[in-house]
């Protein structure tokens, strides 16, 4: 009896321990607490640019969804399956931004504007640059609130430089916004400075 008592209080917590797992799996957070090591990280950027960090930083712990932040307004949205990345499965039931839909949001927020509406390939020819920098000019001439570009050929990545090495991102399916180390290795294609003006949009109300 003891056994059978022992494997059943053992069951029960693996299976209180998976519900508590899934629910947390596909739940995004009501409201994204802002990560201390997220924010302007150096000086020289202009008030538009650190609203646009303070903003992307608001959203540290949100899901990374596929299509996230593609909807009529900037913001969190429902994304759905890439087509090929097992990952990206469960992106429909994840509210959350994809690499763009996240810098899309943050200048929205910054200017009042929907300046950046488009993929990051879009985001890395737009009109709104007021400066773009080579990938061999590496972080050197970068402030915050620059926008950081992957891609040969195409873009596909795009992440906002933070200042002292840091940049803020919305990586990949399965993962949450984060910062991280900038990465100019690879494919990096270079970064684009943002002209923007307008004025801030309040934070939504939860």
């Amino acid at each position: 009896m003891k056994t059978i008592s022992t494997r059943r209080r053992t069951s029960g917590a693996i299976l209180g321990a998976s519900a508590l797992a899934l629910t947390a799996f596909f739940s995004a957070p009501a409201h994204a607490a802002q990560d201390a090591t997220c924010g302007v990280l150096a000086p020289g950027a202009s008030a538009t640019a650190q609203a646009a960090v303070d903003a992307a930083c608001s959203q540290i712990g949100v899901w990374y969804s596929w299509g996230g932040g593609h909807a009529a307004t900037p913001g969190a949205s429902y994304g759905f399956y890439d087509g090929s990345d097992p990952d990206s499965l469960h992106d429909g039931e994840r509210k959350g931004f994809d690499c763009s839909g996240l810098m899309r949001y943050a200048y929205y927020r910054a200017t009042g504007k929907d300046l950046l509406n488009g993929t990051a390939d879009d985001q890395f020819h737009t009109p709104q640059a007021s400066a773009r920098f080579s990938a061999g000019q590496g972080t050197a001439p970068l402030l915050p609130g620059d926008l950081m570009f992957w891609g040969s050929g195409h873009i596909h990545h795009v992440a906002m430089y933070l200042g002292g090495g840091q940049m803020v991102e919305a990586y990949e399916s399965g993962t949450h916004i984060r910062v991280t180390s900038v990465r100019t290795g690879g494919d990096y294609a270079g970064a684009v400075r943002i002209n923007g003006s307008g004025t801030p949009v309040p934070p939504p109300a939860n």
